[in-house]
């Protein structure tokens, strides 16, 4: 007993001294140092609740100056689902718990099985909401897109929080500072019919440790369908989709991939990896934040996190700030269960009041997906990696030269605002909303797939997006457990314009897009979703409620804006990421979103995390 106890010493002792002292950092730090010890009370500058997109970014800039910790509920997804996460391809067919389906095949290791309250708006559907528990969280899940939002958004994110250094031009250096772009390697992409057009001064030569590149490998069931696109009246952009402009126009868009392996790029892959070698970051993984523990004298200050590992309970202290990066979902029920939040919730449960706080878990924003497909007469990259004739070579292609339909994901997007011939059919209500708009902001958005069929056929599917919902949902919570999962509900089509746009985005699908000469070229037998038997508007509408689905952008549970807004419920943090009326303690995720950034956020969340890392270093 003797002995062990000396040896959990030594490991404490050498833990924290790594953690201590920036100054012994080494440039080839072991991997295995870079963990702490679980069971064992510890204390860093900063804690960094939740190991993902968000968080391992903060945690990384951080650690350059000081000692940090990042606790996470997961591990490490090559190992916990392997090849799934890392192959391009197989991210769209091999994570088979990305599915909404509330019958959905669980992976405990990667995600938190979390399932909503019945969604009144679509049918009375639960829906399994996939969020990555893993380094890395969702950039670790996602199908890689990398997008930036546009130059209005941006703007009316500044106006709503008081704070001009949102704008565009304030933002787009924290853009570019999380990316190392490399331009497409056309040879290997080798198709005249997928051109690749982007504008190079919105990267930095230097960038950041995050890859971004065009897929070496283009689809033909996509190349086609971009066309479609382009026939219905969305032009190729002339600049891409990472400039601020989205509106009216489609984009071959980039992925977070490394180019020269072809496997996915993560907060995991770049900046954790690149924190373990430089700095003297700890992590702590397969670790759950039990709650946040604050010193209550006077103005209650954050001063760590109860947190356990394998039923080991201990805490990890923070001299200076606890950085909430959980989630939109698990970051306000972190802060519901360590007593901030709405007074009525905290008191029906128990809970200790450290701050009244009416707006977490309210305010969530859920952009939501609807689907027209055809089988196509072209292959697909799905078709020909499930073909045993010819997933050999595929495979061997991948693993010589990075390329081939496994070192591919997604593609080609589209935007816009409702065209004229639909927004005539509006209420006015809904055209008001919309107005309230900057014009740059779309108001749908489309994905182009292909998927396998029966028989080996190729699916074609065309989704059209809602980026800017109306309908609001919430986060709240059940207990003051924070490993029962928090209640969830999406709030679809409360609003009945999203049921509008909606029904417009599926019109314009079938009408236009899959009605161009291309599409009617290449478009096989009948429409498949929603099917002939769909005409009227009854019909589409519910059509659209009964599979309407998520694409996995909700956000704004612990929104961002003024101190006068606290009170209405509006805004949980201030524009520096701070919580009202506590010390000590921030939330950096897209959780604190003020709205649903139009295009793909996984660039805003990189871009937020780098803006409030350098707002810390520079009030430390």
């Amino acid at each position: 007993m003797r002995s062990s106890g000396l040896l959990v010493a030594a490991v404490t002792a050498l833990c924290s001294a790594a953690a201590e002292s920036s100054s012994s950092r080494s440039q080839h730090r072991l991997f295995s140092t870079a963990f702490g010890y679980p069971g064992v009370n510890s204390t860093y500058d900063y804690v960094v609740v939740g190991g993902g997109t968000a968080g391992l970014t903060l945690a990384r800039r951080l650690a350059a100056h000081a000692s940090v910790a990042i606790i996470e509920a997961g591990g490490f997804y090559e190992v916990e689902t392997g090849n799934a996460s890392v192959v391009p391809l197989l991210s769209l067919t091999g994570l088979a718990f990305l599915d909404p389906a509330e019958t959905f095949l669980p992976q405990p290791l990667a995600d938190w099985s979390l399932v909503t309250e019945p969604v009144v708006g679509a049918a009375g559907r639960r829906i399994h909401y996939a969020q990555g528990k893993t380094l890395g969280g969702s950039s670790a899940i996602n199908t890689m897109s990398y997008i930036r939002s546009t130059r209005g958004a941006y703007e009316r994110w500044a106006e709503i929080v008081g704070d001009d250094s949102y704008e565009w031009d304030a933002m787009l250096p924290f853009l570019k500072r999380s990316v190392h772009l490399t331009p497409p390697d056309l040879a290997k992409r080798n198709s005249t019919a997928a051109p690749v057009v982007y504008d190079r001064s919105a990267f930095d030569p230097a960038g950041g440790p995050m890859q971004v590149s065009w897929n070496n490998w283009v689809d033909p069931t996509l190349a086609w369908m971009a066309k479609a696109v382009g026939q219905a009246g969305l032009p190729l952009s002339d600049e891409g989709f990472v400039s601020g402009s989205l509106v009216g126009q489609g984009a071959w868009v980039p992925s977070t991939i490394d180019p020269e392996r072809a496997t996915r790029s993560s907060a995991e892959t770049s900046f954790l990896r690149e924190a373990i070698e430089e700095t003297n970051l700890i992590v702590y993984t397969h670790t759950l934040a039990k709650n946040i523990l604050f010193d209550t004298a006077s103005l209650p200050k954050a001063t760590g996190v109860s947190v356990n590992t394998a039923g080991l309970d201990y805490t990890i202290l923070a001299r200076k700030e606890v950085v909430v990066s959980a989630g939109v979902f698990h970051s306000p029920q972190l802060l519901l269960v360590s007593g901030v939040g709405p007074v009525s919730t905290l008191q029906s449960l128990s809970i200790p009041v450290v701050a009244d706080l009416p707006g977490v878990g309210q305010n969530l924003w859920d952009p939501i997906q609807i689907f027209v497909s055809y089988q196509a007469d072209t292959t697909s990259g799905q078709v020909l990696t499930a073909d045993p004739a010819t997933a050999p070579r595929y495979l061997e292609q991948y693993f010589t030269d990075a390329s081939g339909p496994y070192s591919s994901a997604a593609g080609f997007l589209a935007a816009e605002r409702v065209p004229p011939s639909y927004r005539s059919g509006l209420r006015s209500e809904t055209l008001a909303k919309l107005s309230s708009w900057p014009e740059d902001v779309p108001e749908l958005e489309y994905i182009t797939g292909s998927f396998v069929g029966p028989n080996l056929t190729t699916i074609a599917t065309v989704a059209v997006v809602m980026p800017l919902p109306f309908s609001r949902g919430s986060v709240t919570i059940s207990s003051r457990d924070a490993a029962d999962p928090p209640v969830i509900d999406l709030g679809w089509f409360a609003d009945d314009a999203d049921l509008e746009l909606a029904l417009a985005g599926l019109k314009r699908l079938r009408n236009d897009i899959w009605n161009t000469p291309v599409a009617r070229q290449h478009r096989v037998g009948k429409e498949l979703l929603p099917s002939p038997g769909v005409q009227t508007d009854k019909q589409m509408r519910e059509y659209i409620r009964q599979n309407a689905s998520p694409i996995w952008h909700a956000c704004s549970t612990c929104a961002m804006g003024k101190a006068e807004d606290v009170e209405e419920g509006k805004a949980v943090v201030d524009s520096h990421g701070r919580v009202f009326g506590v010390d000590g303690l921030r939330v950096v995720d897209a959780s604190a979103f003020p709205f649903s950034m139009p295009g793909h956020p996984q660039s805003a969340v990189y871009a937020l995390a780098e803006k409030i890392a350098e707002d810390i270093m520079k009030s430390a």
